[in-house]
């Protein structure tokens, strides 16, 4: 009988990866200010020692405004990438699997309830709230407080703002090309 080409080495670019398992960013609202925490290491370690080939980091916002909770992962300071960083670092004394990292920005979406506090956004003006942008003043749904549409320069900025995001990934999550998987 045949190997099920699930458990067979599959190529990606210059990753060759020694299954065809991939484990999907999950968002996890255990960050704080947007900092990795102890969770981040005990989930990510726990799903890097699974048997995959590789491992995907959940989404992950290249600005404050940009997250879809006030408890989500970031990417945009040197002390969300110190964080990020440290975690990374102790998973890896302890597998090789490749890690991805998936950079966001939420848009109309940001300014959430974490799932289990029910799933609404957070007025600007309500505690833990924030103002929303988006491509369009179109709210997410009819009953939310509308993003501000954003113009051409305000959607650059934040084109922008990957730039150092990608760089911060760059050195944590490249440290060792033979390990790491960027995607964005």
């Amino acid at each position: 009988m045949s190997q099920a080409r699930l458990f067979t080495p599959f190529r990606v670019a210059n990753l060759e990866l020694r299954n065809r398992i991939v484990i999907a960013p999950m968002c996890q609202y255990s960050a704080d200010e947007g900092r990795a925490t102890d969770w981040h290491l005990i989930h990510l370690g726990h799903l890097a020692l699974s048997g995959a080939a590789l491992l995907t980091i959940e989404a992950t916002a290249v600005t404050p405004e940009g997250r879809i909770s006030a408890r989500d992962l970031g990417l945009w300071n040197d002390d969300t990438e110190r964080a990020l960083g440290q975690t990374l670092d102790t998973v890896r004394r302890w597998s090789d699997m490749p890690i991805a990292i998936q950079l966001a920005h939420a848009g109309r979406k940001a300014s959430t309830k974490v799932p289990w506090e029910g799933p609404a956004q957070i007025r600007p003006d309500q505690p833990g709230g924030w103002q929303t942008v988006a491509p369009s003043p179109v709210p997410f749904a009819d009953t939310e407080h509308p993003p501000i549409g954003l113009d051409r320069r305000d959607l650059a900025g934040i084109r922008d703002a990957l730039r150092p995001a990608c760089a911060s990934w760059m050195a944590i999550g490249m440290s060792d090309q033979r390990r790491t998987v960027s995607s964005v």
